[in-house]
């Protein structure tokens, strides 16, 4: 790893355990992305944020795919500075953060879909995994299921546009002393729905994600309509990958009505 950095490893700091990834910050300047299970590294992600380099203006990865010791494929890029956006950054930050990400996302979903292999979201994506999720019924209340097949009947699967996929707070970073805000971890970029990219961005709160809206030029009252929908996804996510514990599932209660 030291040939492709150009320095010598003198530390090496866990910021994330995902689902999929394992994250490390080396050196304080690199930021290594590995995936847990052995594939090879989607390159129409590295291509998308290539061409997305040259129209956002905001601060992307620019990735490198690398090899490790082992023979696995790993990414590699340059640390993004800054905090994860949140409800209490000054209004006038809030405000040009809104701007820039709105003005992203337009770009990012008016992309030509035709132009990269990416995983698709469509209607036989959404009822494989309506599926799987009804296989952990027996061990749900009937409130849950209720509320889930309530869910399943409403999803949209059109328009279909690229997205990012996992745009939550975390991944939304605002650097004070430059005024900019940076995106990071396109693992979950797919062709879907555009209102899931809003989703994560309502969790900001105090009327964040209209501000974005007015600054983005697509659907935006079915998007605002949809997003808060989409959000209850990662529940059911993390129910595949975790299983039904009793918090998940009281969660589950409160979020799902």
């Amino acid at each position: 790893m030291e040939t492709y950095i150009n320095e010598p490893i003198k530390e090496w700091e866990t910021i994330d355990t995902g689902w999929d990834h394992e994250v490390y910050v080396v050196n304080g300047n690199w930021v290594l992305r590995i995936p847990k299970e052995e594939r090879h590294v989607n390159c129409a992600e590295q291509k998308l944020l290539s061409e997305l380099q040259l129209k956002a203006d905001i601060r992307l990865p620019t990735y490198r795919i690398c090899k490790a010791p082992d023979g696995k494929e790993v990414m590699l890029y340059r640390y993004i500075s800054g905090h994860p956006i949140h409800r209490d950054i000054p209004a006038d930050a809030r405000k040009e953060a809104a701007v820039q990400l709105g003005s992203f996302l337009t770009e990012l979903h008016h992309v030509d879909t035709s132009r990269y292999e990416l995983p698709k979201r469509d209607k036989v994506y959404y009822e494989l995994l309506f599926e799987k999720i009804r296989r952990y019924y027996p061990s749900m209340p009937a409130s849950i299921i209720h509320h889930t097949e309530k869910l399943f009947t409403v999803l949209q699967t059109e328009p279909m546009a690229v997205v990012h996929g996992d745009l939550r707070t975390a991944h939304i970073l605002w650097e004070k002393a430059i005024g900019k805000i940076g995106i990071i971890d396109f693992s979950d970029v797919h062709i879907g729905d555009p209102a899931i990219d809003f989703a994560g961005i309502s969790q900001v709160g105090d009327g964040f994600m209209e501000q974005v809206l007015c600054h983005y030029d697509g659907d935006k009252h079915g998007i605002s309509q949809r997003a808060g929908e989409l959000s209850k996804l990662g529940l059911f996510y993390d129910l595949l990958h975790n299983g039904p514990s009793s918090a998940l599932l009281e969660e589950m209660e409160s979020k799902l009505k």
